[in-house]
This record gives C-alpha cells, structure tokens and sequence, in this order.
C-alpha cells in the first residue's frame, strides 16, 4: 500500500499533461531499506548545525554598507553648475534615485543570502517506513536547523542526481547542487552533492521526474 503514491507521476511538457508509470519492480527495491524502519537519513551535508552562523553577520555587514553609501550620495553628491562652474547639491531625483537603488540593492543581496541559508537542507530522512520524508533545514539565524516534513509522494526533483562520476557518482561538472521540490512550494530545496548520500541511484528512482505539475 505504501508504494501506491509513487506508482505514477503527473508530468507537465508544454501545457500537456500526461502519466508516466513507473516500475513496480524498481519502487518496490528502492524503498525495501525504508519498509521495516522508523527512520533512515538518505542525505547528509556532514556540517555542523551551525555550518551558517557567518551569514546573519555578513547580511548585516553588507547591508551596512549599502546604507551608508546611500546616505553618503544623499547628503554630498554634487554637481558643476554649467553656467557659473560652482558645485552644487545634485537634484533630489538623482540622489533619491541613486540612494534608493543602493537600498534596493542591499535589502535584494541580503535577502538573497538568508534564502538560500533557508532553503539548504543539512540532512534528509525518510520515515514512517517510507510514508514521508523529513527535511532537516538551516534557520537564517545560524544556530539550528529547522524540521520540515512532507508525504514522500510530494517530494520530486528534474536533476538527476546520480552521473557516475566522482567518489559517490554524484558529482556534476559545473554545480556542487541538487535541488529538490515539495509540491505546491515555488521554490527548491538545495543538497549539496559533497554532502553523503545513502543510494543516489535509488533516490533517482524515487524522485526523479522529467517535468511535474507543481
């Protein structure tokens, strides 16, 4: 019973939605480890909890910076008047703009920094004897890790994740990440492919999908 989610995957090319089965044989041998268990970790970054504790720091940092530029360019940009050569306080939409773009800038890269610290998974477990999947997630604060659970059905990914290359045939020339989805999340999971993995080629089987309607 607890293979019948996994039997078949809605899939979405073009606008055209279509099912793709797969083999009964191959699930039923991909989750064989997890049948019998409460619980076992299929993915490991193998770093501390804490592994992130710079990016608050460097969020802030950063964004320090953009605040005092766009203060600085607020209150001393100048220009030459053309007609009597003196300097003159540039025109307030120039250094509203200028200023507001340096915050924009700032406020987008910190951002940017803390999502991704949040959407980096430190472990990845597979629980209740293969029923759902429990997704083990850096908090932007940098001093834990923060659980997620969701039905293992829901769980995809368009990479695959074995290449045969590499010490755990995970590697991909170009990108140390694998990305992961939960249905009905616009926005991926990230594994590392440095991190361990228990069986890439049986985590294909589980959650490779060409292409799923979210």
């Amino acid at each position: 019973v607890f293979l019948w989610p996994l039997r078949y995957a809605v899939v979405q090319s073009r606008g055209k939605h279509s099912a793709v089965r797969m083999g009964g044989g191959q699930i039923r041998k991909a989750m064989a480890p997890f049948k019998d268990k409460a619980e076992v970790t299929v993915y490991d970054r193998q770093l501390k909890d804490t592994h992130f504790s710079w990016a608050p720091w460097v969020v802030g940092g950063q964004l320090l910076i953009f605040l005092n530029f766009a203060d600085f360019y607020w209150r001393f940009s100048m220009e030459q008047d053309e007609e009597t050569g003196e300097l003159t306080p540039a025109p307030a939409w120039k250094r509203g703009g200028i200023a507001g773009i340096s915050l924009v800038a700032g406020v987008s890269i910190g951002g940017g920094i803390l999502h991704y610290v949040s959407r980096s998974v430190a472990r990845m477990k597979i629980v209740d004897k293969g029923s759902a999947v429990v997704l083990e997630t850096y908090r932007i604060s940098g001093r834990s890790t923060l659980t997620r659970r969701y039905p293992i059905a829901s769980m995809f990914s368009r990479d695959k994740l074995f290449t045969g290359l590499g010490d755990q045939g995970v590697t991909k020339e170009g990108s140390p990440q694998y990305s992961i989805y939960a249905k009905g999340s616009p926005y991926a999971f990230i594994m590392n492919r440095q991190g361990s993995f228990k069986d890439p080629e049986s985590f294909d089987t589980l959650f490779h999908r060409a292409a799923v309607l979210k």
